[in-house]
């Protein structure tokens, strides 16, 4: 190799470098058309890099670079048995760990989920986005399927639902829900909750002793699990992000405007 002559990588190699990830998960991303290369888009996983003129390089928006972030959002379907947490001694299955294993440098994720739940949580590495969907005092909407090991009579379920909608006072929390429906086909619960306390729907189920066998979030403010499949990540598309940005301006507004408007949306 001459003076002149500079090192050169394929983007395969440099991708899987820099992300820390294996090679096929790189060419996976690669193909996905989820790699930025100095503002392009490429999914040529053999196109011929030379660092020394590399601007940018980005994975799912975020930066393996020294430049700010891309703000981007993901709706992920956890399965039942996934933890939510980056790191767990007694439990290696957990959404850090798939993150990390696609590539989500920087990402965390807005909806908590209990281990035995499933269904939509939000990836995303924009922090205000995550606090604002997180925090209890945005009273952020989330929607839930809800399978029982017996269901009551509709009279019964329709009188159960006014109580948690007045609200259930225990260990000194009140829980309630916004809005409870029977579904009939397949037969399920709908939920809706405003705040989402800690174990908040099995607590209000089980205090009408009834026990719940699945529980399946379905949505969280204006973004739905639609079909995505158990285990999936999926980028939001253009409409998708549009609503989000305007429902999370909207969230940020009402708490300029005080409490009274945050408990409106």
């Amino acid at each position: 190799m001459s003076m002149n002559d500079k090192p050169t990588l394929k983007l395969l190699k440099l991708v899987q470098m820099q992300a820390g990830i294996s090679r096929r998960k790189a060419r996976a991303l690669i193909d996905a058309g989820e790699i930025d290369v100095n503002g392009e888009t490429v999914c040529n996983p053999f196109l011929t890099i030379t660092p020394g003129t590399l601007g940018e390089l980005r994975l799912h928006g975020y930066p393996l670079s020294i430049l700010p972030p891309q703000h981007r959002v993901y709706k992920y379907y956890k399965p039942v048995g996934v933890l939510c947490s980056h790191d767990d001694p007694h439990c290696g299955n957990t959404v850090g760990r798939v993150l990390r294993a696609e590539g989500f440098i920087g990402y965390t994720w807005a909806g908590r989920l209990d281990q035995d739940a499933e269904g939509l949580l939000l990836l995303t590495n924009d922090g205000k986005l995550v606090q604002r969907l997180s925090h209890p005092r945005y009273q952020v909407r989330k929607a839930y399927a809800v399978w029982l090991s017996h269901f009551p009579a509709a009279g019964k379920m329709e009188q159960v639902f006014l109580e948690m909608q007045h609200g259930i006072t225990e260990d000194k929390e009140v829980l309630c829900i916004v809005k409870g429906e029977l579904k009939r086909s397949p037969k399920r619960i709908c939920i809706t909750l405003a705040e989402g306390r800690k174990h908040e729907i099995k607590r209000l189920f089980s205090h009408f002793d009834l026990e719940i066998i699945r529980l399946k979030r379905v949505a969280i403010g204006p973004v739905r699990l639609g079909d995505l499949v158990t285990g999936k990540i999926a980028c939001l598309d253009d409409e998708q992000v549009k609503n989000l940005c305007r429902f999370s301006d909207s969230l940020a507004f009402a708490e300029e405007s005080g409490p009274a408007n945050i408990y409106s949306l």
